[in-house]
């Protein structure tokens, strides 16, 4: 049995919020102890302190992998007025440097087609500039890549996808990369499997 946080505890919300939530919390319950119990419960304010600064830690080491708010929209202003095969070319590249290789995909679905001993993922940029992403082109997607035996799919959109294309990529194993995850891919950051 595999423990796993439920979606909506504290604990989750905190770990998707800014760093400092986690500390004002914590601070919080040291005050408590301080203020209301003269000083006589700090040790316990301190240990029920803890696991928000344990958070507040480990949140705020993710938060500083992430790109900043103006790096993000320089990265989506940036890639606008670039190609899809100037895109896929970028991320193809960071695949390379962590072992991928890297090949133009011969079909009409995708950029490329990039393999790591049995792990064969498809690119698809075609399409990251429209306004609105639905869930057809993803199934055209995993469509192709089941014909070509594929593991996973990388599929670019810098604008808004519908809650059905975003529930089919959860369940076809197909990555979304929007202008944040673009960012990390830009500044080499991309944490990649």
């Amino acid at each position: 049995m595999a423990l796993r946080m439920a979606n909506n505890s504290l604990f989750a919300i905190l770990l998707r919020s800014p760093w400092w939530y986690s500390v004002g919390i914590g601070l919080f319950f040291i005050a408590l102890s301080v203020i209301f119990a003269r000083g006589k419960y700090l040790p316990f304010g301190i240990f029920t302190a803890l696991p928000f600064f344990a958070i507040a830690g480990y949140a705020g080491y993710k938060q500083y992998q992430q790109p900043s708010y103006k790096r993000v929209l320089e990265v989506d202003q940036l890639a606008r007025k670039m190609s899809a095969t100037e895109i896929a070319e970028k991320i193809a590249s960071r695949y390379s440097e962590k072992g991928y290789e890297s090949d133009v995909f011969k079909g009409n679905g995708a950029e490329f087609e990039l393999t790591r001993s049995y792990r064969k993922v498809l690119l698809s940029t075609k399409r990251f500039k429209v306004a609105n992403t639905g869930i057809e082109p993803l199934k055209q997607l995993v469509a192709i890549g089941e014909k070509e035996e594929a593991t996973g799919y990388l599929y670019v959109a810098l604008g808004e996808i519908s809650e059905a294309a975003r529930d089919y990529a959860k369940e076809n194993n197909i990555e979304l990369i929007q202008a944040i995850r673009l960012a990390a891919f830009f500044d080499g950051k991309a944490v990649i499997d």
